[in-house]
């Protein structure tokens, strides 16, 4: 498998960038945006929305952060609202400020056909009704107290289909926490995106709409 590099910014995008810094009063830039240029692919921030560190990022997630990108097999970011960024507000029981995780994958031949709306909907957690069987056959899963909130099938255009599921768990006992997870593949199945946003139930229930301009932000362009 091999994925291909992103970079900092879309040329594609200078127009938009420029004209959100336009409407932004004297002083610093209210917004960054996260890119993949190569898979036209990329997100808008708050400026508060602080990298988390890649090599802390990628040991969290099992992966050998000696390796490049194109050496690893992934192309991911991850941002975290808190002063502290840490991959652990990602990934692990709490995220007491939001958070999110940005990948963009190639997908194998042979698996391609296995991305059904549903297995997107699995995506790091499961939410489809199948999934949620799954996990409940399974005695040592950190996972309890779902409760789906949205869910919604995009058809963007251009051959791109996906999900946008917005959720919450508990994790491994933890606060209870608010996923909105948007998952795309294009029209082949041969690439996957993915940008999954997150924080507790009580900084959601205050930041939900800094959240939801974040996640709506999020956009895929297929072809060249």
């Amino acid at each position: 498998m091999r994925f291909r590099t992103g970079q900092r910014s879309v040329a594609a995008l200078v127009v938009a960038v420029v004209g959100t810094l336009l409407t932004v009063s004297c002083g610093s830039p209210e917004y960054n945006y996260v890119a993949n240029s190569d898979d036209r692919t990329y997100v808008r921030l708050p400026v508060a929305w602080q990298a988390v560190d890649e090599t802390e990022l990628a040991t969290s997630l099992g992966l050998d952060p000696s390796l490049t990108a194109d050496e690893q097999g992934i192309w991911l970011e991850g941002y975290d609202a808190d002063q502290l960024p840490s991959s652990t507000h990602l990934l692990g029981p709490h995220a007491p400020a939001p958070t999110g995780l940005l990948l963009v994958q190639d997908v194998p031949q042979p698996m391609r056909g296995q991305y059904s709306l549903d297995r997107l909907r699995d995506l790091f957690q499961p939410t489809s009704a199948s999934g949620r069987q799954q996990l409940a056959s399974n005695p040592g899963t950190a996972l309890s107290d779902f409760a789906l909130l949205a869910d919604e099938v995009l058809t963007p255009g251009d051959g791109i289909r996906g999900v946008h599921v917005v959720y919450r768990y508990r994790v491994a006992g933890g606060p209870m926490q608010v996923f909105d997870k948007t998952a795309y593949v294009n029209d082949d199945a041969s690439k996957l995106y993915v940008f999954v946003a997150r924080c507790s139930s009580e900084c959601y229930g205050q930041r939900q709409q800094e959240i939801e301009r974040v996640v709506s932000s999020f956009t895929v362009l297929e072809g060249s």
